[in-house]
C-alpha cells in the first residue's frame, strides 16, 4: 500500500519539516490528517510524526521538560519498523537519529536540525519538487504558537472540562 505518496498533507509536512523547519505547521497539517484518517495503522504513523514535530518544536525553544515528556512516544514510534516503512522512512537510520536526539535532550544541548531519512525515491521527488514554494527557517518560527488565535482551543478545553465535571 503506497498511501503516503498520494497524501498531500504528508508532502506538505515533509516540505515544512525539511525546508522551513516549521514544526508548528507540521503538527497542524498532520493533526488534520490524523483526525480524518480511517486506517488504524496510518493513524499511528501520523501520530508518531505529529509527536516528533512537537518534541522538536519544544526542543528548539529550549523547553526541555515539554520535549522530554513527549519523547517516550517518539521512541516507541522509532522502534516500529512497520510504521516507519509505511511513512517511507528508513527505520535503521531513523532509530539512530532518535537515539542521538535522546542523548541531546538528556544533556539539554543546543538544537540542530536533521532531515528525515526517507528511503522512497518517489516520495523524495514529490516533496523536493515543492521546494520553490517554501522559504528557509526564520527565527520567528521558534515561538509561532504565541501568534495564533487560540480562542477555539481554549473554548474546547473549557467545554471538555465542564463535561468531565458533570460525570
Amino acid at each position: 500500500m503506497v498511501h503516503y505518496n498520494k497524501n498531500e498533507r504528508y508532502i506538505k509536512y515533509l516540505c515544512h519539516f525539511h525546508f522551513d523547519q516549521d514544526f508548528f505547521e507540521c503538527h497542524e497539517i498532520l493533526e488534520e490528517q490524523w483526525k480524518l484518517e480511517l486506517n488504524h495503522h496510518y493513524k499511528k504513523v501520523w501520530l508518531g510524526l505529529i509527536r516528533l514535530s512537537v518534541v522538536l518544536y519544544h526542543y528548539r525553544r529550549r523547553n526541555f521538560t515539554g520535549a522530554k515528556k513527549l519523547f517516550r512516544h517518539v521512541i516507541t514510534f522509532s522502534n516500529d519498523s512497520n510504521l516507519l516503512e509505511m511513512a517511507g522512512i528508513d527505520h535503521l537510520r531513523f532509530h539512530q537519529i532518535i537515539s542521538d536526539l535522546q542523548l541531546k535532550l538528556q544533556n539539554e544541548t543546543e538544537y540542530h536540525h536533521f532531515d528525515l531519512p526517507l528511503n522512497d525515491q518517489e516520495l523524495i521527488e514529490r516533496y523536493q519538487n515543492q521546494k520553490e514554494y517554501y522559504s528557509s527557517f526564520t527565527e520567528d518560527l521558534i515561538n509561532k504558537h504565541s501568534t495564533r488565535d487560540r480562542t477555539d482551543v481554549i473554548s474546547e478545553r473549557l467545554k471538555q472540562l465542564e463535561l468531565r465535571r458533570k460525570i
